[in-house]
């Protein structure tokens, strides 16, 4: 009977907030529009995938990594922001400032192919797993396929039409993860009140390489840069406002989800990897795997294609024809697909956006010195020697 309550209570909340999202006063809202792409850019299925493996590192204290992760990356968002600010007016001149714009466009391209090996390989692993048809070989095999499927659409014209589907289903993959979370609550709160609620005890430690691993997670928390490259569509301080917006919904469901699972992943004998999450939700309700499936084919199937028409734009931008730009993007990542595991495609991908926050940083710290405020320059730099550990010292599971 419980599970029945915490399927139909995670249901009703998918369809709630679906509702609530596609009303056309909602669509057509610019508040809505300019939050809903940091947020579905932050907000991948993968910190859910991901969930055991923090719980294995960090034992009780998973939700307070991952506060501190989303802390950090808050921070961050303040050198979008200010760059969004400052540094926009200057894109088109020829002010010396451009040579780390440049840089920083570059790191993010490198950065979004580690990402979409990272989605494809989380999409692949969920719909591989509950099917009963998981192994190293076919993971490779359907990825491979993916992501040259997406090169021949790219280099055909289909990807406008990819685009707009992803556009229309990107609220209900936001209510499906949602949903996931609550459900995830409410086994908590029925375990809770059925005197099931009982937690073992754990000498779980953080030392240095635990540290260092939870330094490779924090490509969970990114997206929100997205804010960044949309001004043609929504004004500075419209973007500035809802990429905080976005941070803090997510980060709210991420530290919610991480003290929602300790009850099943602190002492489990399951194994802790990218698949324990469908071990285990299957105690919450029967159908939570095919949700969680659910979830991860909408909002990672939007992350691999929007991913990769961005940047494809920012190559195109850059002097490369456009039907190129899609093998140059997807080529590395089937690449990266193919010799790396969830783990470490997240830490990889953690290291270079690291390096990009780190570009953004600098140019920060130029504009707020020419400003003469020093605090801001401090601050700036603060968080620019923080990605600058994250690049050199974060490392895979």
């Amino acid at each position: 009977m419980d599970q029945v309550v915490a399927m139909g209570i995670a249901l009703i909340t998918l369809a709630a907030i679906a509702w609530y999202l596609y009303r056309p006063k909602v669509q057509q809202s610019k508040q809505y529009q300019a939050t809903v792409v940091p947020l579905a850019n932050i907000m991948d299925v993968g910190f859910i995938v991901l969930s055991p493996i923090i719980v294995l590192l960090a034992g009780y204290g998973a939700p307070l990594v991952m506060l501190g992760i989303c802390l950090l990356a808050m921070a961050t968002g303040f050198v979008i922001a200010y760059n969004i600010r400052h540094y926009e007016p200057l894109e088109k001149t020829d002010d010396p400032i451009n040579k780390w714009g440049r840089a920083s466009r570059w790191a993010l391209t490198a950065a979004s192919i580690v990402n979409i090996a990272y989605y494809t390989l989380i999409l692949v692993t969920l719909i591989l797993w509950p099917l009963s048809a998981y192994t190293d070989t076919r993971l490779s095999v359907v990825g491979a396929i993916l992501l040259g499927a997406l090169i021949i659409t790219g280099m055909s014209g289909g990807m406008d039409k990819l685009n707009r589907l992803g556009d229309r289903t990107t609220a209900f993959n936001l209510a499906a993860i949602v949903a996931v979370v609550v459900g995830f609550i409410v086994f908590n709160i029925q375990a809770m009140f059925g005197g099931r609620w009982n937690f073992p005890a754990t000498d779980t430690s953080i030392d240095t390489d635990d540290l260092r691993k939870i330094l490779g997670f924090f490509a969970i928390v990114q997206g929100f840069e997205a804010s960044r490259y949309i001004g043609s569509q929504f004004a500075a301080g419209l973007r500035i406002r809802t990429m905080r917006v976005a941070q803090v919904i997510s980060s709210v469901v991420f530290v919610a989800l991480l003290a929602a699972v300790l009850i099943l992943f602190v002492g489990a004998t399951t194994k802790l990897d990218s698949t324990a999450i469908f071990v285990v939700s299957k105690d919450v309700g029967k159908a939570m795997p095919w949700l969680i499936l659910l979830a991860a084919l909408g909002s990672e199937g939007s992350a691999i294609i929007n991913a990769t028409t961005s940047r494809s734009d920012m190559l195109v931008n850059n002097g490369i024809g456009r039907r190129w730009s899609f093998v140059i993007l997807l080529l590395p990542a089937i690449a990266v697909f193919l010799l790396a595991d969830v783990t470490q495609a997240v830490a990889l991908a953690s290291r270079v956006f690291a390096i990009y926050y780190l570009f953004q940083a600098v140019m920060a710290g130029i504009l707020a010195r020419r400003a003469k405020n020093w605090w801001a320059v401090a601050g700036f730099t603060a968080i620019g020697l923080a990605m600058g550990v994250i690049a050199i010292f974060g490392l895979s599971t």
